[in-house]
């Protein structure tokens, strides 16, 4: 499911029952590196903690280059909520143009 798709969708039961992370937007400063920034959405139908965003950059040639993984804001989302998440990496010299997102999370076992 592409990014463009978000805009057609009226709720979340047409979304699949998963995690899912979309990168947004990415940008470069030389003086203080690249950012990508983005959203994840809680479809799983059960509230999730601990959720991480994972983070695998390539090169021009498609070979990995680094992995890093930060927590969104907020890292406990109820079914259905929306937490967002920025990279910010300073030992990156270029726009991050070529890269893979995906979440870990463990279900909150208090409900």
């Amino acid at each position: 499911m592409g990014i463009e798709q978000f805009p057609e969708i009226e709720s979340f039961q047409k979304l699949p029952r998963r995690v899912i992370v979309k990168g947004g937007s990415s940008r470069f400063d030389p003086a203080e590196g690249a950012e990508l920034r983005g959203i994840v959405i809680n479809n799983t139908g059960h509230t999730i903690q601990e959720v991480s965003v994972n983070l695998v950059v390539f090169d021009e040639r498609e070979m990995p280059l680094f992995n890093t993984s930060i927590a969104p804001d907020p890292a406990i989302l109820p079914q259905g909520a929306i937490g967002s998440f920025l990279f910010r990496l300073k030992n990156v010299q270029s726009e991050i143009k070529k890269y893979y997102l995906y979440p870990s999370w463990k279900y909150d076992d208090k409900e």
